[in-house]
């Protein structure tokens, strides 16, 4: 009996302990996350340099860059296109500045020219228009021709120094413009005129040989000239040049230049030969015509010689020389017909040694 009694209670005693254990909680599969996909890297566009435009941008390979014409340096010397003078050119030499000194001079000017790539930059302070150079050059505007006092024209040459002595000799090793190699484009249209950049004359009459002209009237400028990194070619300017006018002052006018018809003219040849001494001594040597179309006149000449033809015994209306715009120059002693021909589109010059 009590054998009976121990083998209930430990059977009642496993029962009880496996009702008391809880079934392990069945855990509940997660579904499998994707991973989002990878951006492809960004690639970041090249970052140009940045540039410094409180630097002067000088030309290290000329000695200086210097200005010509008949205008005035801004302390009222008159410059007459420097001649061989080192005090005039010393003086007229311009000053190497900045893209941020350029602000400070007109901000319109320093906004086209942060558009362009600059290799040299310079500028000038100069008076046009005020003193008679006795002589006349023409501009276009608008589609208009005009007249202005030689006073009025310049040029740039960038320049090689040397020592003589105690002396500097100044060469012109660049001329801005140049019909090759320096292509000018004028960054201030309004106030500056540049010639087309062509050795032929346009329908105009000009060429790379005709000056640049200050066309905004009177007064002192600030001239601003940059050379661009671009080689000069025909639809690409190396050379930027900007005129910014500071103050306006009494001067010459410009004149509208009317339709030119030979036969409202008179003709002659004029220049360095003797009796004539560039029209100083006499009138020019006489041309005439038999149908106001072609002109002819006889001159004596020595070797040497230059000359030019002209009208009314003046250069103010117009003036004829070899194609490239120099003067005619006679090859040897001698009697020369001279004729122009006025036929055609542009005048035609022939010259035959009798």
């Amino acid at each position: 009996m009590k054998k009976f009694v121990a083998l209930f209670l430990a059977a009642l005693m496993i029962f009880a302990l496996a009702a008391c254990q809880k079934p392990e909680e069945t855990k509940e599969t997660e579904a499998p996350t994707t991973a989002a996909p990878t951006e492809a890297p960004t690639t970041e566009a090249p970052t140009e340099p940045e540039v410094d435009e409180t630097e002067a941008k000088a030309d290290e390979g000329h000695d200086a860059w210097v200005a010509h014409g008949q205008y005035l340096l801004a302390d009222g010397t008159e410059n007459s296109w420097n001649g061989k003078d080192t005090e005039l050119y010393e003086a007229s030499a311009l000053k190497a500045i900045s893209l941020a000194d350029v602000k400070a001079i007109d901000e319109d000017l320093y906004n086209t020219l942060k558009e362009k790539d600059i290799k040299f930059l310079y500028t000038i302070d100069l008076i046009f228009g005020t003193n008679d150079a006795g002589w006349s050059t023409n501009f276009l505007k608008d589609g208009q021709l005009y007249k202005a006092n030689g006073s009025y024209a310049f040029k740039v040459a960038q320049c090689t120094v040397d020592i003589d002595g105690d002396n500097k000799v100044y060469a012109e090793d660049q001329w801005i413009s140049d019909p090759k190699t320096a292509h000018v484009e004028s960054l201030t249209p309004e106030t500056a005129f540049y010639p087309t950049w062509q050795e032929e004359k346009d329908e105009n009459g000009f060429s790379w040989a005709d000056n640049p002209v200050a066309i905004g009237g009177a007064g002192l400028y600030t001239l601003v000239i940059a050379q661009y990194n671009a080689v000069s070619a025909a639809a690409t300017p190396g050379y930027g040049v900007g005129l910014i006018l500071k103050e306006a002052k009494e001067g010459f006018d410009y004149e509208i230049v009317e339709t030119f018809v030979p036969a409202d003219h008179t003709f002659g040849i004029v220049g360095g030969f003797e009796g004539s001494n560039w029209g100083g001594d006499g009138p020019d040597v006489e041309m005439t015509s038999e149908d106001d179309t072609v002109w002819t006149g006889m001159v004596e000449l020595k070797a040497g010689d230059e000359w030019k033809i002209r009208c009314d015994n003046s250069w103010d209306v117009k003036d004829w020389g070899a194609e490239d715009g120099s003067n005619f120059k006679a090859e040897e002693d001698g009697t020369y017909e001279v004729t122009i021909d006025f036929s055609g589109d542009a005048a035609v010059i022939t010259v035959e040694k009798q």
